[in-house]
């Protein structure tokens, strides 16, 4: 039967290679064999030339795929796991149809899918079938158990593709999950510390590329200046050449023309490359600027970030190494820095050069106009005598001014690549490195889950075809017949299914692969949401810490602006009282030069005198000898009388005018001398007062501001009276030269009037001059009302100098109320304090005595229930006796009546007794409350002091190391300059000696610094400890033990630090400095296990060490600053480190 099977009616083979082969083992057509494909088919038939739509739509085919097994009654035969069904066929025809499909997936009918070959075969069986077979009731039955058993495996492959679909929601979860994991690894704080590394690293790519550029600018500046200093030499040869007269002046004026344009327009070309240059220079230093002010922001929030991850319980290993990072760039960027100096220092050397070759271009050019001329002058003499000579000559100017043209060139060339690396420079830093790393992200992101997902459904496709089981193995043998009209009918059933099923497969699958781009999308806008998200909290902690350090900076500020008006104002004040003092003085001396004047006027007018006495004398003797010759001519001795008479009255007149004169002279002498002692009366007061005031101005500075500017006005105002003064004097003295002149001249007038006795003229001349000393004498008068209004701004200025005196007593009378009161404060806090210490011991006293009171009414109550109980007993014995039972039952009833008395005024007292313990309580937890607040308070200001100092130490350590690395780099620009002048060698030692003194500020901060760390060591120690009378408690030493064990070993850090430094530096630094011995530091564990004595020994002990250790420390430090001082900053930074 299974031979038999085989043959089809019309004799054909069913596995033979026509297009008349039945369908395979799947519900859609089979493809045709690889060695019998159609001429018209070209396609590939791989995997490469499919889409990854075409894919997915072929694996949901596969996924909801279905056939079944016929029997010769048409009942379905289901295979369990793959579904797969098929009619009988031979082995050869199922091989070809699974040789046919592409990864274990069966392939649609022609249309289904693109990409995809079609097949004719089927359509052409199912023509020959459909034309041979008539049309019967069994067809229908056939035809309806096949659509019975069809329906029944899509419902079979529908569930089975909700499992799956469920698989793969499982996957997808476990998936979503691990990438949610991934997204959480990625924190927040990480990428923080991630993006700061990564632009640190950027920036210090930047700058070396800025660094690359400049060293490649000076090249190019250096290659310039060669081919500047060779066509130098080309010029002096070519003046050479024209002096000697030997070249032809047509043909060399025209190259020398030609020479020199070029040489006119490539300088012009250096000038402008020049000045390109500069303004890349200045860009640059714009960016370094600006990237130091980056670096300080990030700096400030790496602090801040260190300080979280402090607060975090993070290693100090990464912090250290995040330190040391950021001094290595810190480092870097001072390198940077002085190498920007350097090479600016370079550029300008270059640009004098440059000048200086312009300078010699000009002078040559000038010769070669003169040479020209001379040229022009002689060309004729040249064209006859030298026109053998010229060629070697002319061969060589052309060899030169081919070599200028390749410089040229090669110039052009250098600056059109320069101008490339700057343009692609620029364009490079447009677009931010952090910005470039998110997308990277993001993209590696996504591919990666692509690629899984991917996988996962290739994996899934493969296990699935591996696992389904061969079309042939229940099979069973069919009539031929029966077999042609069962295919018949399948075909054309399965023909309209399939493209139905097609259809709606490719529908399913395009949905599907939406779907999934949909959930791609959303997942790649998740991501960006949360990187933007991630980005925003970034940027908001940027500004704060902006925001932050802009109020430190402002504080920080006002603080120097406060300082720097408090010197001003002190530095004002001092020069005001100089000026004071040097104004007392000139007025002194001015004052001493005026009586040393009047003075030599005294001297002269007696002389005058002395001199007219004499002449009176002479001429009353000459009259006598008159009288005697002209006895006899009593008209000449009339007439001589007459004038000897008016002589005595001018004599008269000038005795009295000398008179008022000397006592006018007189007067302003005594007066002068007067105010001569009142002002060093004064100027001693005002010594004594700017003494006080010296000592009194450090405290006062604050309240001299404000009268600075008027102390400058009134400053030039007495500079302008003392300018008026001089000139006044001046011309006094020229007045006084101009008397004494006119004097002379009245002299010889009346000398002349002797001569001649009648003569009016001489009288005029007397009037006039006596006239003229009259103006004088007003001008004097003047000037010394000058001088009196001088006094008067004195004395008020003196006046203002004693308001300001009076004004500084009362601010220090206020200062010393203050002072005072804030004494009274402390004085009432310490009372208190010792009164509610006092309140302590009384309440505890009382406390111990209501206990003793206490247990002695115990006692008592103890007692009397002990009598009663006898009593009682008594009683029971004298049953018999009744009147002693009467009087016993009455002494006990009173008895008991006292007793209660007595235990109800022992309640009533201990409770009374409690309600005091109550407030004594409640006042002792008020006053330890505000007595922790005021420790508290304490606390705190101590930290903010310590933090303040500490600052302000910091702050002077940063300049003082900006100082030497100033001094530094100033010294070793002047040592790599060439010139070896008296002068640069004065600078040099100028400038060591100034580095000498910073690096002992230096030395002397980093001194106080220790010290300041050591005395809050101490203090930290001293408060620790427990300060009521007590000794601490056994966790309080552990804390304290625990806190020594640190604090040693950040020393012993320290201490390590500091040897290898100087090991490094010099071996000799250790000698005579033998290691410290401690004993070995046990755990907390072991320490628990302690008594407390023990403790307390294992706590002397560390105390013991740490102060070996510090004193070790202090001494290597000391050696270190003594013979290294260049060391010191590499020792402060790992003093802050140990800290």
């Amino acid at each position: 039967m299974y031979t038999q099977s085989r043959s089809s009616p019309d004799g054909r083979s069913p596995g033979s290679s026509g297009h008349q082969s039945r369908p395979g083992n799947s519900h859609t057509a089979p493809r045709p064999q690889g060695q019998h494909r159609s001429p018209s088919l070209g396609r590939k038939n791989s995997a490469s030339s499919m889409s990854m739509e075409n894919i997915q739509s072929l694996n949901a085919v596969y996924n909801t795929g279905m056939s079944s097994y016929i029997d010769p009654i048409g009942s379905p035969t289901h295979v369990p796991r793959s579904g797969r069904s098929s009619p009988l066929r031979s082995p050869a025809a199922s091989g070809h149809s699974r040789s046919g499909s592409f990864g274990g997936s069966p392939l649609p009918a022609r249309g289904s899918s693109p990409n995809l070959p079609a097949s004719s075969s089927a359509d052409t069986v199912t023509a020959n079938m459909a034309s041979q077979l008539p049309h019967s009731h069994e067809l229908r039955q056939v035809r309806d158990n096949v659509m019975v058993d069809l329906q029944s495996q899509t419902k079979e492959m529908q569930r089975e593709n909700s499992a799956l679909r469920k698989e793969i929601e499982i996957k997808e979860g476990k998936l979503q999950s691990s990438m949610n994991s991934i997204k959480t690894f990625w924190s927040p704080e990480l990428k923080k510390e991630r993006a700061i590394r990564k632009e640190e690293a950027s920036r210090l790519a930047l700058l070396k590329e800025q660094l690359r550029v400049t060293s490649e600018e000076n090249q190019h500046h250096q290659l310039t200046i060669q081919a500047l200093q060779d066509e130098l030499r080309t010029q002096r040869d070519l003046n050479q050449l024209f002096q000697e007269g030997t070249v032809k002046p047509g043909t060399s004026s025209s190259q020398s023309d030609l020479d020199y344009e070029t040489l006119w327009s490539e300088n012009e070309r250096k000038n402008k490359e020049l000045f390109l240059l500069r303004k890349t220079v200045e860009e640059l230093e714009i960016r370094i600027e600006t990237q130091k002010q980056t670096l300080s922001a990030r700096d400030e929030s790496i602090k801040k970030l260190l300080e979280m991850l402090q607060s975090k319980g993070l290693a100090m290993k990464s912090m250290e190494e995040e330190r040391g990072d950021y001094d290595r760039v810190k480092s870097k960027m001072i390198e940077a820095e002085a190498k920007v100096t350097h090479l600016e220092s370079s550029l300008e050397q270059r640009d004098r050069d440059i000048n200086n070759l312009k300078e010699e271009l000009l002078k040559y050019s000038d010769n070669s106009h003169q040479l020209r001329s001379h040229g022009s002058h002689s060309h004729h003499h040249m064209q006859r005598n030298g026109q053998q000579n010229d060629l070697p000559k002319v061969t060589a100017l052309q060899a030169i001014i081919e070599s200028k043209e390749k410089k040229i060139s090669q110039l052009e060339k250098q600056l059109r690549e320069f101008e490339e690396d700057l343009m692609s420079l620029r364009s490079n830093g447009a677009v931010s490195s952090e910005e470039r790393e998110e997308e990277v992200k993001q993209l590696e992101v996504y591919k990666s889950h692509s690629k899984f997902m991917k996988n996962k459904e290739n994996g899934r496709y493969t296990s699935d075809d591996c696992n389904s089981s061969p079309p042939w193995e229940n099979a069973t043998p069919l009539s031929p017949r029966a077999e042609a009209f069962v295919l018949e009918k399948i075909d054309q059933l399965k023909s309209e299914l399939n493209k139905k099923e097609t259809e709606m497969l490719t529908m399913q699958t395009k949905v599907d692969t939406m779907h999934n781009q949909l959930k791609d999308q959303q997942q790649h806008i998740d991501v960006l949401k949360e990187s933007l998200a991630a980005k925003e909290e970034h940027s908001k902690i940027l500004s704060a810490d902006i925001d932050s350090m802009r109020m430190r900076l402002e504080e920080k500020d006002q603080l120097l602006d406060k300082k720097n008006k408090q010197i001003s104002s002190f530095s004002s004040e001092k020069n005001k009282h100089s000026s004071e003092l040097t104004e007392v003085k000139d007025m002194m001396d001015i004052k001493e030069r005026k009586i040393t004047v009047l003075q030599r006027k005294n001297e002269n007018l007696e002389e005058q005198l002395k001199d007219k006495d004499k002449q009176i004398s002479t001429m009353k003797e000459r009259v006598k000898s008159l009288q005697q010759d002209t006895s006899n001519s009593d008209s000449a001795l009339i007439t001589l009388e007459e004038a000897l008479s008016e002589k005595e009255r001018q004599i008269d007149r000038l005795k009295s005018q000398r008179e008022r004169s000397e006592g006018e002279r007189q007067e302003e002498q005594d007066n002068l001398t007067k105010e001569n002692k009142e002002l060093k009366d004064k100027v001693e007061t005002l010594q004594n007062e700017l003494a006080e005031n010296q000592s009194n101005l450090l405290d006062l500075k604050e309240h001299a501001s404000s009268l600075a500017s008027a102390g400058l006005k009134k400053d030039s105002r007495l500079k302008q009276l003392e300018i008026q003064l001089s000139q006044k004097t001046e011309e006094v003295n020229e007045l006084e030269m101009q008397v004494k002149r006119q004097a002379r001249q009245v002299r010889a007038a009346k000398e002349s009037v002797e001569q001649a006795a009648a003569n009016k003229e001489a009288a005029e001349k007397s009037g006039i001059l006596e006239d003229q000393v009259k103006q004088y004498r007003d001008e004097v008068t003047r000037s010394q009302q000058e001088v009196d209004r001088l006094l008067e701004i004195l004395k008020e200025m003196e006046n203002e100098k004693h308001e300001k005196d009076l004004r500084i007593r009362e601010l220090e009378r206020q200062m010393r109320d203050s002072n005072k009161k804030l004494g009274a404060i402390k004085h009432r806090e310490q009372t208190e304090k010792k009164k509610n210490a006092q309140l302590l011991e009384e309440a505890r006293k009382h406390a111990d005595d209501q206990s003793e009171s206490s247990q002695q009414m115990q006692s008592f109550v103890r007692q009397k229930e002990d009598r009663i109980e006898e009593l009682e007993e008594a009683l029971r014995q004298s049953v018999n006796i009744t009147a002693e039972r009467e009087m016993l039952l009455a002494q006990t009833q009173a008895g008991k009546q006292t007793v209660e008395k007595q235990v109800e005024e022992l309640t009533q007292e201990i409770d009374r007794m409690k309600k005091h313990l109550q407030a004594t309580n409640a006042k002792l937890a008020s006053t330890s409350l505000s007595l922790q607040e005021k420790e508290d308070r304490l606390a705190q200001l101590r930290a903010d002091r310590k933090k303040q100092l500490l600052e302000v130490m910091e702050m002077k350590q940063e300049a003082l190391l900006a100082a030497i690395s100033e001094k530094d780099a100033n010294i070793a620009l002047l040592e790599l300059s060439s010139s070896k002048k008296k002068k640069t060698m004065d600078d040099v030692a100028a400038l060591k000696r100034e580095k000498d003194q910073f690096v002992q500020q230096l030395k002397q901060q980093n001194q106080n610094r220790i010290k300041l760390m050591h005395d809050n060591f101490d203090e930290e120690m001293n408060g620790s400890s427990v300060t009521d009378g007590q000794g601490p408690s056994p966790d309080q030493l552990l804390g304290m033990l625990e806190d020594l064990q640190e604090g040693q070993r950040k020393l012993k850090a320290y201490i390590d630090h500091l040897v290898a430094l100087s090991l490094e530096k010099d071996k000799t630094l250790l000698e005579g400095l033998p290691r410290t011995q401690q004993d070995e530091v046990r755990s907390m564990e072991k320490l628990k296990e302690l008594d407390y004595n023990e403790l307390l020994e294992e706590y002397r002990r560390h105390e013991e060490d740490n102060a070996s250790l510090q004193l070790y420390a202090d001494t290597l430090l000391q050696r270190i600053a003594d013979h290294h001082p260049d060391v010191l900053e590499r020792v402060v930074m790992a003093l802050e480190g140990a800290g």
